[in-house]
């Protein structure tokens, strides 16, 4: 057996920009750039710097399963399985109250025309409110969606095939039959009879979701109003429709959805499917989605769970899927401001370094590494892992031998007091038959992974 040279004559470095998202497709035996195993609390935000999710605060704290957050006249509203309610101060009063609790309930809400009243579903019915007082909408179908659109109130329900829109800029009239002004219905059958599961306007449009269908609504009154089928790609959650300046996003039950207004919805959801197919479809309406402007945050319920059990965020830039820990049950964009539900009563705002005084614990793994020939030669790795830790943060690196090596050797822990950027060299001795190790590092607090250079030092011959 030959000694290791003083020199070696072999040398390769390689860079491993690790900011490409989560992909859970079938791994490969050798890393591509830029690709985790497994990620939680890290994203892709400054490109190509994998950095440490922001945290969040507490807001308000309600109780129940949060199914629906809103502003109106400046105060806050939100939705549980009990019923909805208003914000002053530090106390919540209801608007509107069950006798039962049932998180099952679907919750919505919209002004319109003037923006002095809120209008919500009820007990089936469509109800007013004007910050201190609520009655119903006399006239109004029963329903469970609603959108507003060209001064207009639309509403459709689970129980039949009709789109039903209220007089022009008067949302009490429901049975006047001027044909420029007035009220109406629209039947939107399908072959299977599907009934609709959600309502929103996007694009200067009107879209009507069935289970496997979208519709879209051209006209501007009764005369010339047309509802057409453009794609059959349907929706199984109101609460995970997302518009956003660009583009509406919502949850298909196979696969989550962007769609642009002119060509074919486009299914993005590819890397995260594993996720998708364990949607529990009875209880599918409770996912739910929302956006920071950047990233969009996607709620499932899987397995046998009945409400969202967890929470993904898609970088609408790159392209790029993340897990996050924290569960979310509804989400509301307040400006610049993200603010989340959750099933025990708590309303968090996005921002910050912690998670509710807690500091942000993240990890990566990254797909497995080797060089050339790996059945007997011995290789020295050398890591160099270039990192921004903020003080009282740590950064960890360990290694698992073999290429689904699951025991975890820790090679270097730290804790910086200083916050600038550290270049931590870390040489990594792979003493198995074969070459192959995958690399995880972790951590507590916020840090930011540049890259990670990998020195590989071989024997001659």
């Amino acid at each position: 057996m030959q000694p290791w040279i003083a020199k070696p004559s072999k040398l390769k470095q390689a860079v491993a920009t690790l900011a490409d998202g989560l992909n859970q497709a079938i791994e490969p035996t050798e890393i591509k750039d830029g690709q985790c195993v497994a990620a939680s609390n890290v994203d892709s935000l400054l490109y190509p710097t994998l950095q440490v999710v922001e945290g969040h605060t507490l807001h308000s704290q309600h109780t129940g399963h949060i199914s629906h957050i809103f502003k109106f006249k400046d105060a806050w509203y939100c939705t549980n399985g009990k019923g909805m309610y208003k914000l002053s101060g530090t106390t919540w009063s209801p608007v509107y109250e069950y006798a039962d609790v049932d998180n099952n309930r679907q919750w919505e809400s919209a002004t319109f025309f003037d923006g002095s009243k809120l209008y919500f579903f009820a007990g089936g019915l469509l109800r007013q409110w004007d910050g201190s007082s609520s009655s119903v909408v006399t006239d109004a179908p029963a329903g469970e969606y609603l959108a507003t659109h060209s001064n207009r109130f639309f509403l459709a329900n689970k129980s039949d095939n009709l789109l039903s829109f209220s007089g022009l800029r008067d949302v009490n009239d429901w049975k006047s039959t001027d044909k420029y002004v007035g009220t109406g219905k629209i039947t939107v059958e399908t072959p299977d009879g599907e009934k609709p599961s959600g309502l929103t306007a996007f694009a200067n449009h009107v879209i009507l979701f069935k289970r496997n269908t979208m519709h879209k609504l051209f006209g501007e009154d009764s005369t010339n109003f047309n509802m057409t089928q453009p794609y059959g790609v349907g929706c199984i959650s109101k609460q995970s429709i997302v518009p956003t300046r660009d583009s509406l996003y919502w949850l298909g039950p196979d696969g989550f959805y962007d769609y642009m207004g002119g060509a074919a919805p486009t299914k993005i959801s590819e890397p995260i499917r594993n996720y998708i197919r364990q949607i529990n479809m009875e209880y599918a309406h409770n996912c739910c989605a929302g956006t920071d402007g950047r990233f969009v945050y996607l709620s499932l319920v899987t397995g046998t769970s009945v409400t969202p059990n967890v929470t993904l965020k898609y970088d609408m830039q790159g392209g790029r899927w993340w897990p996050v820990s924290f569960i979310a049950t509804s989400f509301f964009l307040d400006g610049q401001t993200l603010y989340f539900g959750t099933t025990d009563g708590q309303i968090m705002k996005m921002g910050g370094n912690v998670f509710v005084w807690q500091q942000i614990p993240w990890s990566i793994e990254t797909k497995p590494f080797s060089e050339d020939d790996e059945s007997v030669r011995k290789t020295i790795n050398r890591l160099t892992i270039v990192a921004d830790v903020d003080p009282g943060a740590t950064l960890n690196v360990a290694y698992a031998a073999g290429t689904e090596g699951g025991t975890w050797n820790q090679v270097y822990t730290s804790s910086n007091g200083s916050g600038d950027i550290q270049s931590i060299r870390i040489p990594v001795i792979v003493r198995t038959p074969e070459t192959w190790y995958r690399l995880k590092l972790s951590g507590i607090g916020r840090a930011k992974v540049h890259r990670i250079i990998r020195e590989v030092t071989k024997r001659n011959g």
